[in-house]
């Protein structure tokens, strides 16, 4: 066997191993959120649907701040970024 084919046979190993690994993590993550908002249903009544309308306001939220964040003047300590944040997010 030459270099190239056991170091081709190497590489294609660890890719394979790799995308497990994502695979595995993606799997985690999708059933911790199923889990999530199952719980949410049986024991509050918010369904799939206003958890998915509340992330979609949360991220579209969060691109406001970052466009008028651009805009401002910038807060020089953690305290003051943590104020803006509240201040910003909650009106």
């Amino acid at each position: 066997m030459s270099p190239l084919v056991i170091g081709a046979f190497v590489v294609s190993v660890l890719l394979l191993f790799g995308l497990f690994s994502i695979i595995k993590t993606t799997f985690k993550t999708a059933f911790l959120i199923a889990l999530v908002v199952f719980g949410l249903q049986v024991f509050t009544g918010i369904g799939p649907q206003q958890v998915f309308q509340q992330v979609l306001q949360f991220i579209s939220d969060l691109g406001n701040w970052f466009t008028r964040w651009g805009n401002t003047a910038k807060p020089r300590s953690l305290l003051d970024w943590l104020t803006f944040a509240i201040a910003f997010f909650y009106p």
